[in-house]
């Protein structure tokens, strides 16, 4: 792709003074992560991707209904067991999920609190010519329903960016600025709901939790703006010491729970011991609000994605103008159950083994299945049952965008690479209130946050190491 003349001026200018300029303005932001222990600046890019605001704005459109099709199809009960169940011989998880959802999903006067990142790439028929930032459009990659992270960090890099912008390209402008503020209102709303003074936000994190410092900014805003108090514990941590009360609230070190907040708990493994999952079962019936509750966890497994491009689903529970427009942020998805119809889908990705990608019902990055080893996957599966837990989606091509990167390291100065071509994945933080009557009170789109990864890499996740953080600019 060809820059333009004033994009490539910042990107040739740059040396290790602005390295040392981006590490330290995230630093003293609080962006940074864990390693073993040890702050470390975020990795980062050196200039936000530029979008389409008319492709952007399409996609932001789309959010509320998207986010309206999630909720009330998650009250479905034949529709959620109707997806779950052929699954659950081969996925213990969705099993496990499946039998608290049966034994809670009709409990009343429960409170809705919905932190979503819906995450997009900008598909485009070709993505290194001049045009590709205008020819295509955003498509789903996967809905995040449970444990979406980077909230606060993402806050720090567009703040970065937006100096950056301010500075060298002032002609050009970023959609929101404060994407944590919407989000942090929506816990606003349902801690009211709940209405017990003095009740807590517990954040239910990993042992070896590296997102600290973006936990940290939810925690300052959500006590600096509404007064709410936090606390952090492990799981298992909460498994020990959480007491249930007679009337069903839960209390954990002399504190009411009002909200749980799962930054743990979407993979299999981490549910080690049957106390694990006798634990998520009484949270769930407990009047506390859950992020995610057992609905919004069932749908996160992403079966989902694909059953909800079945012939009438959408259009049970969306208007047509609005299924119409979800519709057209999908990407193409088949299922793979054993069959002729699992065998069709499972033949385009033979005939085009570079147009497709298999998919596990899995949370964090790498789980992704490419190319030959796509098909040597599918050859082993081919009449087995395990092939239900499994989905193929159409192979998304991101613009290539010439971009460089500031590394840190613990306790090392930062680096700045040489230029070279990127892709970028487009997540969309949403919140969505219910109260338990079902009225939705918030439906809204917080703001975006950009991961972005080399172009030669098929996976970026920034969890393992590939992805780096960004945020967007408007290319128009």
């Amino acid at each position: 792709m060809k820059l333009d003349e004033d994009r490539d001026r910042v990107l040739k200018s740059a040396d290790q003074g602005t390295a040392d300029q981006y590490q330290r303005f995230l630093c003293n932001k609080g962006g940074c992560f864990l390693t073993q222990g040890i702050p470390r600046a975020i990795n980062v890019t050196l200039l936000p991707t530029p979008v389409s605001e008319s492709a952007y704005n399409h996609l932001v459109n789309a959010q509320e209904p998207l986010n309206k099709l999630i909720e009330l199809s998650s009250r479905d009960v034949a529709f959620v067991t109707r997806t779950i169940e052929p699954c659950t011989k081969v996925d213990y998880l969705a099993k496990r999920l499946l039998d608290i959802y049966k034994l809670c999903v009709l409990d009343e006067n429960q409170i809705t609190l919905g932190m979503y990142r819906h995450d997009y790439m900008f598909h485009s028929p070709n993505p290194t010519g001049d045009d590709a930032l205008h020819n295509g459009a955003f498509k789903m990659v996967e809905a995040n329903l449970m444990s979406a992270a980077l909230l606060g960090t993402g806050t720090h890099v567009m703040e970065l960016h937006n100096q950056v912008l301010a500075r060298e390209l002032p002609e050009r402008k970023q959609p929101y600025k404060k994407t944590l503020v919407p989000m942090v209102r929506g816990i606003a709303s349902a801690w009211g709901l709940y209405d017990r003074p003095g009740s807590v936000f517990l954040f239910l994190v990993a042992p070896d939790d590296f997102n600290w410092f973006d936990q940290q900014k939810m925690i300052d805003t959500m006590w600096d703006d509404y007064g709410i108090i936090s606390m952090k514990m492990t799981y298992e941590e909460f498994m020990e010491e959480g007491e249930l009360s007679s009337d069903n609230r839960y209390y954990v070190r002399g504190k009411e729970i009002a909200i749980f907040y799962f930054r743990s708990m979407w993979n299999e493994d981490h549910y080690k011991t049957e106390k694990h999952w006798e634990t998520r079962l009484k949270i769930e019936r407990s009047k506390a609000v859950k992020v995610p509750n057992i609905r919004h966890q069932c749908i996160n497994l992403k079966y989902f994605q694909q059953a909800f491009l079945n012939k009438g689903v959408m259009e049970k529970y969306l208007t047509e103008g609005e299924s119409k427009l979800v519709k057209s942020v999908f990407a193409e998805l088949y299922q793979l159950a054993p069959g002729a119809e699992g065998d069709k889908a499972a033949q385009l990705a033979f005939d085009d083994p570079r147009g497709w990608v298999l998919k596990p019902s899995r949370e964090g990055g790498g789980n992704n299945i490419w190319e030959e080893e796509m098909l040597e996957k599918l050859t082993q599966l081919h009449d087995s049952d395990e092939r239900e837990a499994f989905v193929l989606m159409q192979r998304l091509n991101a613009p290539h965008v010439p971009n460089r990167v500031v590394r840190s390291g613990p306790n090392e100065r930062a680096k700045l690479s040489e230029t070279f071509d990127t892709t970028a994945e487009l997540g969309l933080f949403c919140v969505y209130v219910a109260d338990s009557q079902e009225k939705v009170l918030v439906n809204e789109v917080a703001g975006p946050l950009i991961r972005t990864k080399p172009a030669a890499n098929n996976e970026g996740g920034i969890a393992i190491g590939i992805g780096v953080m960004d945020s967007v600019v408007f290319a128009d």
